[in-house]
């Protein structure tokens, strides 16, 4: 080790230097960080919704954590409230689209329906009772002369007062006997008793218009039923205004209704037809799933509510998949808006299916041979608690007191 005595003062002087220059330089990078690590800026301003925000918002030095929840619960209830209005809102606009909204076709088909009733009066009718002329109608006319009722609704605007079907009667029951030919027709004259609009949901969506028809050979004897239900002489052939009001009340009333429909429907041996006509497309498998819920809810309101055992067998079940078939199984075949499908009942208690285009092309698609069927899908629009269309239910009732409004048989005077 070299003696420090022996040391120049020029080597002394330079490694002072170096000293001083080290110490100086981890002084001033100490001195840097220093002044990295003091804050200059603001801390970031809180997330929306946070205390510090509103603190600031309304200008107070501090919130208290009830007044901070209490302003939040108040900023929530605000939102929920407007979007409860938007929601209202929305919902009318839907509704007044749906119901209110004017249809272009509305007044045409209005002029044309005047034009229909102006050509009517000036034809020269001659001398007859109204019963003999409301029940005539000409073998030889074509659809489009036959007589149209309105229906109360723009997208099916009028009904046929009068259609035909095919004679499935056989030559010796009564209902042939009152047919020209003794019966041997090839079709057989249907005359409205009343429809109405089949709608759900509570914005009455409509889902298709149905109108109920009977043979108009059989018009006397559904008059005779309902006259002997309510008159007190068995020879009575009309009722009076007091019997009829009697007869509304027990049409109206849900188990003397359905008792009467039902006698009625089960041993009149009257050939009925419902006519359907859907008010926007749809598929039969639709409509077929309707119609078996309808009859099974009413075999089991039998079952369970009359007491009545007749639609729990194994023959009833096997009946009501023969009616499933007949719409195709679990094919989904179109119905498009305005075509026509037709459910036919005989006097035997048949039910016949059958579907009617735009052109008047009708398709015979099967029948049901038990009359139990047919029974209980007519006493789904006719009579109960519940019925699938009670503008219809009101407008049978109002036709079939028209009915009795005259003696037996007049209704359906025929001129052979």
């Amino acid at each position: 080790m070299p003696n420090p005595q022996s040391i120049s003062p020029l080597r002394t002087l330079l490694a002072q230097r170096g000293v001083c220059r080290c110490s100086s330089v981890q002084q001033r990078l100490l001195s840097s960080t220093r002044r990295n690590a003091s804050p200059t800026q603001a801390p970031p301003i809180s997330g929306y919704g946070s205390a510090e925000l509103l603190r600031r918002h309304h200008k107070q030095e501090l919130l208290t954590p009830s007044q901070v929840a209490k302003a939040e619960r108040a900023r929530s209830v605000k939102r929920m409230r407007w979007s409860a209005y938007g929601i209202v809102a929305c919902a009318a606009a839907i509704f007044g689209t749906i119901v209110l909204y004017p249809d272009p076709r509305k007044a045409e088909r209005r002029r044309l329906l005047d034009l229909q009733e102006e050509e009517k009066t000036d034809v020269v009718k001659l001398d007859a009772p109204p019963s003999i002329g409301g029940g005539l109608v000409d073998p030889l006319a074509k659809p489009d002369d036959v007589e149209q009722v309105p229906t109360g609704t723009s997208t099916i605007p009028t009904f046929p007062k009068t259609i035909h079907l095919p004679s499935t009667a056989p030559a010796s029951s009564p209902a042939a006997a009152n047919e020209p030919n003794n019966g041997q027709q090839s079709s057989v004259e249907y005359q409205l008793v009343g429809l109405g609009v089949r709608t759900v949901s509570i914005l009455s969506i409509q889902v298709y218009v149905v109108g109920l028809y009977i043979a108009v050979s059989d018009i006397a004897a559904l008059q005779e039923r309902l006259v002997h239900s309510v008159a007190a002489a068995d020879v009575a052939t009309t009722l009076v205004p007091g019997e009829k009001k009697t007869l509304r009340e027990k049409l109206l009333d849900k188990d003397e209704g359905e008792d009467l429909w039902n006698a009625i429907i089960r041993d009149g041996n009257l050939r009925t037809a419902f006519r359907i006509v859907p008010t926007r497309a749809t598929d039969f498998m639709h409509l077929r799933d309707g119609f078996v819920r309808g009859v099974t809810a009413r075999s089991a309101h039998f079952a369970s509510d009359r007491q009545d055992l007749s639609f729990q067998d194994e023959s009833f079940g096997q009946a009501l998949n023969e009616f499933k078939s007949v719409f195709g199984g679990t094919a989904r075949r179109k119905l498009p808006k305005g075509e026509v499908l037709l459910l036919s009942r005989d006097a035997r208690g048949t039910m016949g299916v059958y579907s009617e285009d735009n052109t008047g092309t009708r398709v015979h698609m099967g029948e049901v041979a038990d009359e139990r069927v047919g029974r209980l899908l007519a006493l789904n629009y006719l009579a109960g608690a519940q019925v699938s269309s009670e503008p219809l239910r009101k407008s049978v009732i109002d036709g079939v007191l028209e009915f009795v409004e005259r003696p037996v048989g007049t209704v359906a005077t025929q001129v052979v």
